[in-house]
């Protein structure tokens, strides 16, 4: 059987990290939180290691995406400290991705700690309750207060892996905490969209997906979760998040099950585009162990087999923990054999080029399915163990984020409003006026000749500084580089001549 190229995908990835993505990914670009959280856990699958150059400047670019008013948002593009909300605005899956990937740019016991340093918890927890309906379901961000996006199953699963790792399972009587999202309704919504054949879907009457499944189960899964190793599970005669979810379990794993499929290779070939490329008879009727030599899984009745959904079908029987008819063997050959691609990563089908996404997944399932060239995975968060028990569980189970203004109003202004930039502004003139007070002495001046073209690089230091949390170290260069345009404009306006630059030896 073919084997994980993994020196091919190595290759793949690094080209990922240190280079332009191909132009398709340009119409993507709000996602690109995204991609990057892909690509650093495929690092960290591979154990590919990060400098600390590089982990701190994946750091650094995480939470400058962060919104001032909670969550994070999917791409430089959208807002910007200083900028009205309607301009750029936070959503559940690039908060997600956020999350995620600053936990993997963590090294060592130390950094794992505080992987979350910087992260407005309050902020985003009340974010976060916002986003719920009252129907229990949660919209994809806020507009106008109120939340909008679809009601599907992905948002339930972003907002209760968020709630795990910045909340995780405290009583709302141990200590200061934020409200909680409504968890009984959160487990209606989920239970509504269980379908007749067993599959799940934003409501009952809808197509079921192995997607919708994966996300629904994952957030039910979480529910119940424990915050630490060491946190006390649920009584076997209680009845878990995942009971009260899911109304026919049995349902549910035959929907899961009948997802795998007789990949024939040899037809596809043959066939035109739009034929299918696969025999699927009733569940029971199946004989996966014998003469199945490559077993693809597709989402969706009488669709095509795909490589992310042999993740997206087994990562949720892994998650329900029940045994069920799943032919790993069959199911690695069709990943390694038929839709790993020669240069590295997975395409969608066989004979497509590799695209992240699916090359991240397949990854996953082979490291799910224990293949030892790869790290142990989480089949909740979809990244490695050894990422989730060093930073992502601690996280949540100590509380280490940022620390906040303890009153609320503080808390819940603005970073840059109005009276904050006018502020600023001030002492800035202050500052310019003490420096050149002939400067401002003369009334008579225009106001045009007291435009500071400084004010683009004072902001620069403030929004730098409000990205990392007010660690001065970070923001060194936007530093100097005020300090240089005040002193260059300050000796033009008193008529000092620029020093010539010196000559370089050779």
């Amino acid at each position: 059987m073919a084997a994980l190229n993994k020196e091919k995908h190595i290759k793949y990835w690094q080209r990922c990290f240190n280079s332009y993505l191909p132009t398709p990914y340009t119409s993507s670009d709000s996602t690109r939180l995204m991609w990057a959280c892909f690509i650093t856990s495929a690092y960290d699958l591979l154990s590919i290691p990060f400098s600390s150059t590089d982990r701190t400047k994946i750091r650094s670019w995480v939470l400058s995406l962060q919104h001032p008013d909670g969550g994070f948002c999917g791409s430089p593009t959208h807002s910007l400290p200083g900028q009205e909300s309607h301009k750029g605005t936070a959503n559940l899956a690039a908060t997600f991705f956020a999350l995620i990937t600053l936990a993997i740019a963590s090294d060592g016991d130390e950094e794992a700690k505080a992987a979350f340093a910087g992260v407005r918890r309050g902020k985003l927890l009340r974010w976060l309750k916002k986003l719920q309906r009252d129907d229990g379901s949660f919209g994809q961000h806020l507009w106008e207060g109120k939340p909008v996006g679809g009601r599907d199953t992905r948002h339930s699963y972003l907002a209760s892996c968020i709630r795990w790792m910045l909340r995780g399972h405290r009583k709302d009587d141990d200590e200061p905490w934020e409200d909680d999202v409504d968890v009984k309704a959160m487990i209606a919504h989920l239970r509504r969209g269980q379908t007749y054949d067993g599959g799940l879907a934003e409501f009952s009457d809808y197509e079921s997906h192995a997607g919708y499944a994966y996300c629904a189960v994952g957030a039910l899964w979480f529910l119940d979760r424990p915050s630490s190793a060491s946190s006390p599970r649920p009584e076997p005669s209680s009845l878990t998040a995942m009971d009260q979810g899911i109304p026919d379990r049995p349902g549910m794993l035959r929907f899961l099950a009948g997802r795998q499929i007789n990949y024939l290779a040899e037809e596809e070939d043959e066939d035109e585009e739009e034929e299918e490329n696969f025999i699927q008879d009733a569940v029971g009727s199946l004989t996966l162990e014998e003469g199945c030599r490559h077993v693809g899984f597709n989402g969706r009745w009488n669709k095509k087999a795909d490589t992310c959904y042999v993740w997206w079908a087994a990562a949720t029987l892994a998650m329900l923990g029940d045994p069920y008819p799943l032919s790993v063997e069959g199911s690695r050959r069709y990943l390694l054999e038929v839709t790993q691609h020669p240069i590295g990563g997975f395409g969608k089908f066989a004979g497509t080029v590799p695209d992240i996404y699916h090359s991240y997944l397949g990854l996953a399932v082979l490291a799910m399915f224990g293949d030892s060239d790869l790290k142990e995975f989480d089949a909740g968060f979809a990244v490695s163990q050894i990422s989730n028990n060093s930073a992502i569980l601690p996280a949540a189970s100590s509380g280490a984020m940022s620390s906040e203004p303890q009153d609320p109003s503080q808390a819940e202004s603005p970073v840059w409003d109005k009276q904050t930039r006018r502020k600023f502004e001030k002492q800035v003139t202050i500052r310019a006026a003490a420096r050149a007070p002939s400067l401002t002495s003369n009334t008579s001046k225009s106001t045009s000749e007291f435009y500071d073209p400084c004010q683009a690089a004072a902001q620069q230091s403030y929004k730098c500084l409000f990205r990392n949390g007010g660690d001065k170290s970070m923001c060194g260069e936007y530093f100097q580089a005020y300090r240089d345009c005040k002193q260059a404009w300050t000796e033009r306006r008193r008529g000092v001549p620029s020093k010539p630059k010196e000559p370089t030896s050779e």
